[in-house]
């Protein structure tokens, strides 16, 4: 049903042209009523209406200021003037001003109003659906803008030509002049859509998201040639941003240097990411500016001097040991400030060191695989360092402390458990292993069971769910690909299996995580 509203100072008249019809017959309900202008346009800011039918002639605010004032505030709202003879000549000015048809109060007729009515209503619908389907084409196209944006930042396109032509099929904002890259790491809300090429070429900001946590905004200034002032305005604009922000939660922002034109997009983006690395060692919720590459990087001798330190550490199961080269370690990162890739590799390497110890310890848990998952995946996101440093240590403690189980497993047994590790994914037998220690099949089967007290084959498979329950905690993954990945040939007789060695079907396990 549409909204319709009747403003007309007389109330004879107006309840004539409320009651010589029903309305709902042909689509409408009358929502309210005004006295004059004034009175309309105050309902009109408390309820929407789809057709207003009004008087030319009345005191404070006549039909022609209205009908002006209303299409400036909303063109899509259908009027229709009243008029008597003696105002006739304000029918043409209301036409030209919008309004779609003209009443003669004196030669109403409900035949007439029914017309015009039925006319309204489908002019109305006709146009919901066409703003519908530009709303869609308009939303499809900034999805667009959105994938070329990300596109550009990280230089996907590799001709300048390329970049154009893609640019104009989505008419993506001809951002030129001066520009800056910032790097916002948070829950961040943009205010507006990328605009269209369409829109004026002032001063542009485009903002781009890149993921729930991240977000881009390009900001361009066409017309300002100080590129101090620039980089000035930049910085007080997300500073802005930042500020509105803070009671929604915390923002991380990265900001590049200067770049002209699309081509110096790929750059700007890297030179924001590496400013953004600096709240890894300096603290999350600042804003960071990019200032060349002062990170000392990788020094591969020094990394593997202080790991071999602390894999004695962990050996020796001193807890003072493990917290001082711990703390060592973290006091290298502080003061080299790696970046980040430098950093997911050492701590690929780190999480690495300690599954073996713990293995060879024979202390190897789901406790501690699960930490070196979540540690690893912490690193993929902004981390803190102080925060990864609390758990490494933890992780290392837990391993060094643990009892040692299975200390005089002989060595053959040992190197095949951590073939089994290594491994378990694959279609492994016992005469594979076997053949890799250069042992007999059968020596190999009658000593790890001797050893172990199980058989080869049951070893393997409690090796294989220990890992596929760390991955069931993860529901974007299939059960069948979890049998996959865990060496499972058929996934019934992986649900099998789990049944028998964890006394609970799949299913269950999933639900109680």
């Amino acid at each position: 049903m549409l909204n319709a509203m009747i403003v007309e100072d007389n109330a004879i008249y107006r309840y004539a042209i409320k009651s010589i019809i029903r309305w709902e017959d042909y689509g409408f309900q009358i929502v309210s009523e005004a006295l004059n202008g004034v009175h309309a346009l105050d309902l009109l800011q408390h309820q929407h209406v789809d057709l207003i039918v009004t008087d030319i002639s009345m005191p404070e605010m006549n039909g022609i200021d209205l009908i002006q004032q209303v299409k400036q505030q909303d063109a899509s709202i259908k009027i229709v003037a009243l008029s008597s003879f003696d105002d006739f000549r304000f029918v043409k000015e209301a036409l030209k001003l919008g309004a779609e048809d003209y009443l003669l109060k004196h030669d109403l007729e409900p035949d007439t109003l029914q017309q015009l009515l039925q006319q309204m209503n489908v002019k109305i619908l006709q146009d919901h659906e066409q703003s519908k389907q530009a709303n869609i084409r308009e939303a499809n196209l900034q999805e667009m803008r959105c994938i070329l944006g990300r596109k550009l930042l990280f230089g996907e396109l590799k001709t300048i030509q390329e970049m154009e032509d893609q640019a104009s099929a989505v008419r993506f904002p001809k951002v030129s002049g001066p520009t800056v890259v910032m790097i916002i790491d948070g829950e961040f809300k943009p205010i507006t859509p990328i605009p269209s090429s369409e829109m004026p070429n002032e001063q542009m900001t485009v903002t781009i998201p890149i993921s729930n946590q991240r977000t881009v905004i390009v900001a361009a200034f066409p017309h300002e040639k100080s590129e101090r002032k620039c980089s000035e305005e930049a910085f007080r604009q997300v500073s802005n941003m930042v500020n509105r922000s803070k009671e929604e939660g915390s923002l991380t922002v990265g900001i590049s240097l200067l770049g002209y034109g699309l081509k110096d997009w790929p750059t700007l983006y890297k030179q924001a990411e590496r400013a953004l690395e600096q709240s890894i060692y300096e603290g999350l919720g600042q804003i960071y500016t990019y200032a060349g590459k002062n990170a000392q990087g990788a020094e591969p001798e020094r990394d593997s001097l202080l790991m071999q330190k602390l894999a004695a550490a962990m050996r020796s199961g001193f807890v003072a040991d493990v917290e001082a080269q711990t703390e060592l370690f973290f006091q290298s990162l502080n003061q080299r400030k790696p970046p980040l890739a430098q950093l997911k590799q050492l701590f690929m390497e780190l999480t690495g060191l300690v599954t073996t110890i713990a293995r060879e310890r024979g202390t190897l848990s789901e406790k501690v695989e699960l930490a070196c998952r979540q540690i690893n995946h912490m690193i993929e996101t902004l981390p803190s360092l102080p925060l990864i440093k609390q758990k490494i240590l933890a992780l290392n403690k837990e391993v060094a402390c643990s009892p040692v189980e299975n200390p005089l497993l002989r060595k053959e047994i040992q190197a095949a458990i951590a073939y089994i590790e290594q491994h378990y994914a694959e279609d492994i037998t016992v005469a594979q292993v076997a053949d890799v220690l250069h042992l007999s099949s059968n020596y190999l089967s009658n000593l790890f069971k001797m050893e172990t007290g199980m058989r080869f084959v049951e070893y393997v498979n409690r090796c294989r769910i220990r890992k596929a329950k760390l991955l069931l905690r993860d529901v974007s993954l299939k059960v069948y690909e979890v049998a996959e990945k865990t060496g499972f040939q058929e996934t019934s007789y992986f649900c099998k299996v789990f049944k028998e060695l964890e006394g609970k079907t799949v299913k269950e396990y999933r639900c109680e995580c």
